[in-house]
């Protein structure tokens, strides 16, 4: 997976300063930090005992893990597909099988899917507060049929990706710039957000010109070379119309079965993917089935084989084509604590993410003590105790015997979690 908090945030929300630490400077901005260095690098190879970018992206991941773990949902949507035991009971009750997914808070059912509205998009840049430094970029309008705000992403092109052993050039969550502020208007669209997110990624993998050369982009120059000028701007969004095995919302699934050397077809099956021969112990046939929503909140969705009629363009069941229960069945869905108004994360789950992110970090992320104040804050342990150290008798021993950890950003996000945990409940 990819962290579901933004990088931006994490820093707006520790009090980092954004020119150091996307990594930009020059000599009035370094003015203030005379004897060491400010700037957060890309790696942590890039500096000497400081936790880099990569680092702390990794951090928010496992914070987000292990509140899933905890919760059994994500604090932001995310894409999953999961395949699930074929529950046996299924249609006998007169209604499509019932199916417990283990993600709470379903948004909708589909795999992910990115269209292209308009590659190399040309970027503007401007100085929004007149402080000399462009701070502000903006593309668009840009004609779209797209309607929901939240549906339209800005990627990096591809020239200005890295495309080393680790990573891929081709377009996923990686290289999307976030958060940014889009605008729908008489069938256009206009995104803005702040500059220092444009710096090309290939830029900060050099070894002499770390951190893209150390320059913020300053009006009364032109913008440097290390910036994007153009973006590809894409529609992503939830697809549930595949009718392929690999596109679609769902699939169910049956093994061959000993006694028959088949898989027990009444009259003819209406399998769309068969894998091997139906004598062979490890084939299987797959079939497209439609997924609806029964209990969203609960992970609860219903479960149909069907197939898709080209001519009318519409679904329909197919009503036990096999007179065997399939094994398993496999659903794609979107699902977490749904966006707010702005297209990001609920502010409440932000602060959680990124206070747990900063107590799972070993460093602090750069040389200098003022900048790191905040995130010193949330990596203290509250269970150390000893003449040199402060004392933390405030603290009771159930929060420090909590399940995430001991430091502040640990018991901060374990005691704003209590109240959001679900229990489940299963019928025998």
């Amino acid at each position: 997976m990819t962290n579901l908090l933004p990088l931006e945030n994490w820093r707006q929300i520790l009090q980092f300063s954004p020119w150091y630490f996307w990594g930009l400077a020059d000599a009035t901005l370094l003015k203030s930090y005379e004897g060491c260095s400010p700037l957060t690098r890309q790696y942590a190879w890039q500096n000497s005992d400081a936790a880099s970018r990569s680092e702390i992206i990794q951090a928010i991941e496992t914070a987000e893990q292990r509140l899933f773990d905890e919760l059994d949902f994500w604090p932001a949507p995310t894409y999953v597909s999961e395949t699930v035991r074929y529950p046996w009971q299924g249609q006998s009750w007169g209604r499509w099988a019932s199916v417990q997914l283990s993600t709470q808070h379903i948004q909708a059912i589909g795999i992910e899917a990115r269209t292209l509205i308009m590659a190399a998009t040309a970027v503007t840049y401007t100085d929004s507060d007149s402080d000399g430094y462009m701070d502000t970029f903006s593309v668009g309008p840009v004609a779209t049929t797209v309607t929901d705000p939240n549906e339209i992403a800005l990627y990096f092109a591809t020239a200005d990706r890295f495309d080393g052993p680790d990573f891929t050039t081709d377009v996923d969550e990686r290289w999307r710039v976030a958060p940014v502020r889009v605008a729908l208007s008489g069938g256009s669209v206009t995104v803005k957000g702040p500059a220092w997110l444009l710096v090309k990624p290939i830029s900060y993998e050099g070894v002499t010109n770390i951190g893209a050369n150390g320059l913020a982009p300053a009006t009364t120059a032109s913008t440097p070379a290390h910036f994007a000028m153009t973006l590809d701007l894409y529609r992503h969004y939830t697809d549930a119309t595949g009718t392929t095995a690999a596109t679609a919302a769902g699939t169910i699934t049956w093994e061959t079965r000993p006694c028959h050397g088949a898989w027990c077809c009444c009259d003819s099956c209406n399998q769309t993917t068969t894998q091997g021969s139906v004598n062979d112990p490890s084939a299987v046939a797959t079939a497209l089935a439609r997924v609806g929503l029964r209990d969203p909140e609960r992970g609860i969705v219903s479960l149909g084989e069907a197939t898709y009629n080209v001519t009318t363009g519409l679904w329909e069941a197919t009503c036990c084509s096999s007179c065997d229960v399939p094994d398993r069945a496999t659903i794609n869905y979107q699902a977490g604590i749904p966006l707010d108004s702005r297209g990001q994360m609920d502010r409440y789950w932000q602060t959680i993410v990124a206070r747990f992110a900063a107590a799972e970090l070993a460093r602090p992320i750069c040389g200098c003590d003022d900048a790191n104040r905040e995130l010193a804050r949330w990596q203290l342990d509250l269970a150390r105790t000893g003449a040199t150290d402060e004392l933390y008798g405030a603290i009771s021993q159930d929060d420090l015997n909590n399940s995430f950890g001991t430091r502040r950003g640990h018991v901060f996000a374990w005691r704003a979690i209590q109240n959001s945990q679900q229990l489940r409940a299963f019928l025998a």
